[in-house]
């Protein structure tokens, strides 16, 4: 993991069938060599996931890098009950839930000033521009949800997870993360209002 994570918004592909298996076997055995063979399989999707999870791409490396830790030293719990994929993302939202917890808490009355003062300075008749100060707003706002919706919305809109595997990796019911996505959605609409539907 010498090499700089970097916030890439495409999409890699899911290993190949009985890859996932291969690479438990090993891990089992607590082998280096697959080990390093599961983090060239899910650093990227790792570090996309950890990227849009906190919005600060500045702290991808560090948090994949503890990612990967947590999953070398929960090796002996890891019983093959859920895809490695799924007990990868389960660990990486657990990161993410406790990072973004201690910067929110440093970052949050300079952000708030911050973005006031970008929002009274953005004056642009640029089209392309203004579409991306509505992207971004629209990332600063799912930013500011609570981390329980903003997990669910980037899950679900962003990594393009099902329903179902949102479930899997949060540890909650269908009807569960149904009732975040609502909620999440609801909370979004009020404050964004007609962006939200461009």
């Amino acid at each position: 993991m010498a090499e700089r994570m970097t916030c890439r918004l495409g999409r890699e592909s899911y290993p190949a069938d009985g890859e996932d298996a291969v690479l438990a076997g090993g891990l089992a055995r607590r082998d280096p060599v697959v080990f390093d063979q599961l983090v060239e399989t899910y650093q990227a999707r790792v570090a996309r996931l950890v990227c849009r999870l906190l919005g600060w791409p500045q702290d991808v490396d560090d948090v994949v890098q503890e990612v990967f830790l947590a999953a070398w030293k929960g090796l002996p719990r890891f019983r093959g009950q859920a895809e490695l994929g799924t007990w990868l993302m389960r660990i990486t939202i657990n990161k993410c839930r406790g990072h973004r917890r201690k910067e929110m808490l440093r970052l949050r009355r300079f952000w708030r000033s911050k973005e006031r003062q970008q929002m009274r300075n953005a004056v642009s008749a640029d089209g392309a521009t203004l579409d991306a100060e509505n992207q971004a707003e629209v990332r600063r706002a799912v930013r500011r949800l609570p981390a329980r919706y903003c997990e669910v919305i980037v899950l679900r809109y962003l990594e393009e997870m099902p329903v179902e595997r949102i479930g899997q990796v949060l540890g909650l019911t269908r009807n569960a993360v149904e009732v975040r996505l609502h909620r999440a959605r609801a909370r979004l609409r009020k404050e964004l209002g007609g962006l939200l539907e461009e």
